[in-house]
């Protein structure tokens, strides 16, 4: 999942920055996740084993369950317009700068899942939140030595950081 992670950063930018006819960002966006969505179904149809029941289990859970639907659709919303700007990032910021900043998702989800579903975090995850939150101050301070990172650096950062997410969550 790094290395995807990564390596989509490292093709964005490459294809936001080259000299050609530009596509829609939002073209994009919309296009993965319909690609997803399409996953999603395929997985739920593996699982549920039958034509008869995928048609049930999405009726129940999907159609018949509105107010579910809405309260999902605010967090959709907001994944799309942040994908979207991140094509807008990667247009204009390079690969090493944009992914160290991206992970302040981290942080936002954190606040987000404290203050909206009155969950807690432990010490050592508000400790966590707060070292990924003081390494992206480090590297903003300093920009003009951030774009010197090469790719392989992008992806052990994003590992270490990816690795730190994962034990805090668990």
């Amino acid at each position: 999942m790094t290395l995807i992670a990564a390596a989509y950063t490292i093709v964005l930018r490459y294809t936001r920055t080259i000299k050609t006819n530009m596509y829609f960002s939002t073209t994009a966006v919309c296009v993965t996740e319909v690609i997803k969505l399409l996953l999603s179904v395929c997985i739920l149809a593996k699982e549920t084993g039958s034509l008869s029941r995928l048609l049930t289990s999405l009726k129940e859970h999907v159609i018949g369950s509105p107010m579910e639907m809405l309260k999902l659709s605010v967090p959709s919303l907001v994944y799309a317009l942040q994908n979207n700007m991140a094509f807008v990032a990667l247009s204009n910021l390079d690969a090493a700068v944009y992914q160290v900043t991206y992970q302040l998702k981290i942080p936002c989800t954190a606040l987000c899942t404290v203050l909206m579903l009155n969950r807690s975090l432990s010490k050592l995850q508000w400790f966590s939140v707060f070292i990924l939150c003081g390494g992206v101050t480090l590297v903003q301070y300093s920009p003009a030595e951030t774009t010197k990172v090469q790719c392989w650096q992008v992806l052990e950062a994003s590992t270490h950081l990816w690795l730190l997410n994962t034990q805090t969550t668990s």
